[in-house]
């Protein structure tokens, strides 16, 4: 077995188990939102900030592996020729820019300076979705 499959069998757990983290982050702003206790927002603060570092742990785990994907290719600038490929890296840049947004947001709640409502936070937390279906649709059919 190749040394690209294992990489991208890596990348994919990595990534998969990133989003994971991805999704649940803003429900605990949903849940710190609509809290009316003091203690319960301060468990859910440092809930949010424990994902949120695993979360960017592992988003750079996965990132680095699909660089290594690429890598492994025997010309790299091609591998920025492929318009299925600069789309995942460009919804990658959004991905980093939604969790740059949701430290933002961690920083707002802890200091009780949140002007997001519930139900802003909920259509917030749809982002990602539309975000990985499009990078899982530009990868599987490489357009």
């Amino acid at each position: 077995m190749s040394f690209y499959l294992w990489l991208k069998v890596f990348h994919i757990v990595f990534m998969v188990s990133a989003f994971s983290g991805i999704f649940y982050l803003p429900r605990l702003f949903v849940y710190h939102i609509e809290s009316d206790n003091a203690s319960t927002r301060d468990y859910l603060s440092k809930m949010e900030n424990r994902l949120f570092r695993f979360t960017l742990l592992l988003l750079s785990i996965g990132i680095i592996l699909g660089v290594a994907m690429g890598s492994q290719g025997t010309n790299f600038i091609v591998w920025f020729s492929q318009s299925w490929l600069i789309l995942k890296v460009f919804i990658t840049f959004l991905v980093i820019g939604y969790l740059i947004m949701c430290k933002k947001i961690m920083r707002q709640l802890s200091n009780n300076a949140c002007g997001w409502t519930s139900k802003s936070m909920r259509l917030f937390n749809e982002i990602p979705v539309i975000l990985l279906l499009i990078a899982v649709i530009a990868a599987v059919f490489k357009f």
